[in-house]
């Protein structure tokens, strides 16, 4: 395994060439380009700012930046995983041409993913000035916290491009799980608006734990629980290694899969 690893580190360069390949790719037949990594998220921000703090009359304080901060912390891993199960599969002329590390695929796939975020977390900062919420030193945790969302959403795709290799129904799956996971996850709402003995049960989703440590520097404007980090953190390293090592294992097998 070290030495697949620094196998993979002597590809770097192709890494970043095919995560700057699909960043042009993605848009290069598209008018507005890049502003659609921005216009997407707002549009879908604003249908649901109006629905719950207008029309359901929906009473949080700062609703907009609540929403957009749970929005933002969402996309960055659903998006991320949707986009990154066909990674292996979308490079199969290329994989059938010459030997690369497949793992070089769903990298460079959430490498270019979290590219385009970083652009919506900077309209998030631009909307945090407008609506007055509040900027501490908690906000130098964010680096650290888009790592995490990072790497978490790294080892899901990873589980889902070898999956997709043998199951080519396992990406409309993973977007029905999404769907689903989106409203039992407190983005829309906050969790104290359920009944005290749901929150338990809530707290099983993982999703939960990414939500609330991103929501907390910018909405809250303070440093997120000791606990939630933690939980975070394993979650993070748990799904990393296992779908490194269900990457690794089935790698050498997807060629024969391919069609």
């Amino acid at each position: 395994m070290n030495a697949y690893l620094a196998e993979l580190w002597g590809y770097r360069d192709l890494l970043l060439n095919l995560t700057f390949s699909e960043l042009k790719l993605r848009y290069r037949s598209s008018f507005l380009g890049f502003l659609w990594t921005i216009l997407n998220p707002l549009f879908f921000l604003l249908i649901l700012a109006v629905v719950f703090s207008k029309l359901m009359k929906f009473e949080v304080d700062n609703y907009t930046i609540f929403l957009f901060s749970g929005l933002t912390a969402w996309f960055m891993i659903q998006q991320t995983v949707v986009i990154a199960t066909a990674s292996v599969v979308n490079n199969e002329s290329l994989i059938k041409k010459v030997y690369i590390p497949k793992l070089v695929f769903p990298l460079s796939s959430c490498l270019a993913r979290y590219i385009d975020h970083l652009i919506l977390v900077a309209i998030l900062v631009v909307f945090m000035i407008i609506f007055k919420s509040p900027f501490t030193w908690n906000l130098l945790l964010m680096p650290l916290i888009l790592l995490l969302h990072f790497l978490f959403s790294l080892g899901i795709s990873m589980i889902a491009a070898a999956l997709y290799i043998l199951i080519r129904d396992v990406q409309h799956i993973i977007a029905i799980l999404f769907q689903a996971f989106f409203y039992l996850t407190p983005i829309l709402y906050p969790l104290d608006v359920l009944p005290q003995n749901y929150h338990a049960l809530f707290k099983l989703n993982p999703f939960y734990y990414f939500i609330q440590i991103f929501r907390f520097p910018v909405y809250y404007g303070s440093f997120p629980p000791l606990k939630l980090i933690l939980v975070a953190c394993i979650l993070t390293l748990t799904v990393l290694v296992v779908g490194f090592y269900i990457f690794y294992k089935k790698e050498k097998y997807f060629v024969f899969h391919l069609s």
